[in-house]
């Protein structure tokens, strides 16, 4: 996939690309790039104050930022963005997953770092499914975009706070669901 490679050259060198996820179009970059964090913040128009969640594309990735147990391990297999104690990221990033979408895991994976995964809008606005609302929105404003043509719309991906055992954000995969797997 050269379209990949191009990304991850431009990932490491403080870029930001636009990549599918399993839920819909996101922002991306170097999650240990603070610079390159708060140019999504810029790009999206969101207040520094909110965190970004981040995909990782594997468990053992998960492990060198993240304080990650073995009930943690049974979860993140899930898809759900999984709120935990971190070890050495900034204040802006949130919790983590481990995507769905191949092409996500594979920028993460070729990058060797995690990366950014905040929905590619507007803060405030809608989530975008549709490869020429994203043109028409952050054309010139992001590096790259890997065009996977119009996504189906789907709920973003399960916000959970492992600590308080709670749900953040409602998804795809319930507390039920959360919950028994942990069993």
């Amino acid at each position: 996939m050269n379209a990949i490679k191009e990304a991850v050259k431009i990932l490491r060198k403080g870029g930001v690309v636009i990549y599918p996820t399993e839920s819909s179009y996101a922002l991306g970059c170097d999650a240990t790039n603070l610079r390159a964090i708060r140019r999504i913040h810029k790009l999206k128009g969101r207040k520094s104050g909110k965190y970004f969640p981040i995909i990782v594309s594997d468990i053992k990735m998960a492990k060198r930022y993240y304080f990650v147990d073995k009930k943690i391990e049974k979860i993140a297999n899930l898809g759900v963005t999984i709120v935990t104690k971190k070890r050495r990221l900034s204040k802006y990033i949130g919790g983590f997953r481990i995507s769905k979408s191949a092409v996500a895991r594979k920028l993460s994976k070729s990058l060797g770092k995690p990366i950014i995964a905040t929905s590619a809008n507007i803060s405030g606005k809608k989530s975008m499914y549709k490869i020429n609302e994203i043109r028409k929105v952050f054309s010139g404003k992001a590096d790259v975009v890997l065009n996977a043509g119009n996504l189906p719309k789907r709920k973003p991906s399960t916000v959970y706070d492992y600590e308080n055992k709670r749900i953040l954000r409602k998804g795809p995969v319930s507390l039920r669901a959360i919950e028994k797997t942990l069993s």
